[in-house]
């Protein structure tokens, strides 16, 4: 399903009550300066959580939220869809539908057509995307795929210790500290005025 009119994310957020101006205009100058998504940069600054995250990129989506840890999926429909697209792609099949048939799957962000379209080619079928949480997709790869027991509290992990791979592609590495900057940049200066002082020489 499509919207008819996508309202900016950072946007909802702010109508939604759940950040302020001054905390998405700080996310925004985080992705400008290193990269990344915004609703990521907004986990990763602790201004919002990843539930609110993906309840209002369902919202500007037109889209369904599903809460992964608390569903049972079925080994063969896990098994039309390749490890590597779903960790690629932070991705999980979740059921066969007909009429027509297509394949559900929950994923970090369902406007990555090339993931999509990898979902597709892997199964065979038409993919219909909803939303669900970068660390619950992780929890369930790990779980259906690598056969890992459910931590029972798991849910409540700090989202920026997940590691696994479709996690890591997603969320934008760790801004310096302030302090390591300036001294990169006193180095720098020094190195500079070295190569001038150099050049004056000759």
């Amino acid at each position: 399903m499509k919207p008819v009119d996508r309202v900016p994310l950072g946007d909802l957020l702010i109508a939604a009550g759940a950040v302020t101006q001054a905390q998405l205009d700080q996310a925004l100058a985080e992705q400008s300066s290193w990269g990344g998504r915004l609703g990521q940069n907004l986990v990763s600054l602790g201004f919002i959580t990843e539930a609110t995250l993906a309840g209002a990129i369902a919202r500007q989506l037109g889209l369904e939220t599903v809460e992964l840890d608390r569903l049972t999926l079925a080994p063969d429909v896990i098994q039309l869809l390749r490890l590597g697209v779903a960790e690629r792609y932070g991705m999980i099949p979740l059921e066969v539908r007909e009429g027509p048939r297509r394949l559900l799957v929950a994923c970090i962000d369902p406007t990555n057509a090339a993931g999509l379209l990898e979902a597709r080619t892997s199964s065979g079928m038409y993919v219909e995307a909803r939303v669900a949480s970068a660390s619950a997709v992780d929890r369930a790869i790990r779980r259906y795929y690598y056969g890992e027991t459910p931590v029972e509290g798991n849910a409540g992990v700090d989202p920026r210790l997940n590691l696994t791979r479709a996690t890591l592609e997603q969320r934008p590495a760790p801004a310096p500290d302030v302090t390591q900057r300036l001294e990169q940049l006193e180095r720098d200066v020094a190195e500079l005025k070295r190569i001038v002082a150099a050049l004056m020489a000759r």
